[in-house]
């Protein structure tokens, strides 16, 4: 597994069943404190907490709309995670909400038109390229709308559609937090 494959699994465990907000604490070693909510805006809500490097800091939304429609899927989300204690800023993760076809390499994410590949493990996805994530995270803040588009190990095509209203407020409050 890696790194991002292990971080998923930690970031997983704050979603809800109704995938309409993160709870409020991270998969964590028994006595450490728990995520603390650090604000909604708009369509996007900041969180921060500990992993086991250390403090943990992301934003995270539901799609606005997602199809097709009637598709049984775990809770949809999209995160930008600073994690201090690795000295990692602005990791682009997706939770789809169920596991990707592995032989399929058609996972994206789109802002307002622009593309960027990602690369698939499980029922989770990230930028093809770290080298993109700052430049991603820019293009969220200045976007209007994010769309990300994957194919399910049956063969389903899915588009999930996020509204960018309050992602700069939300980074800024995580820039922040994890400084």
């Amino acid at each position: 597994m890696t790194t991002k494959g292990i971080a998923f699994g930690l970031v997983a465990g704050v979603l809800t069943v109704s995938g309409l907000m993160p709870l409020p604490a991270l998969a964590q070693e028994p006595g450490q404190a728990g995520t603390k909510n650090l604000g909604t805006f708009s369509n996007w809500t900041a969180w921060q907490g500990t992993d086991a490097n250390g403090m943990i800091c992301y934003i995270s939304a539901a799609p606005q709309d997602s199809k097709p429609t009637g598709v049984n899927r775990d809770p949809v989300h999209f995160l930008v995670i600073h994690r201090k204690g690795l000295g990692t800023k602005n990791e682009v993760q997706t939770l789809i909400g169920y596991p990707y076809n592995a032989q399929s390499a058609n996972a994206s994410a789109s802002i307002d038109g622009k593309t960027y590949p990602m690369v698939t493990e499980g029922s989770a996805a990230w930028l093809a390229s770290a080298g993109d994530e700052s430049g991603f995270v820019a293009a969220m803040k200045a976007g209007s709308s994010l769309v990300v588009k994957g194919t399910s190990q049956r063969g389903t095509d899915t588009t999930d559609t996020y509204s960018l209203s309050g992602v700069t407020a939300a980074m800024g409050v995580i820039d922040k937090a994890c400084s």
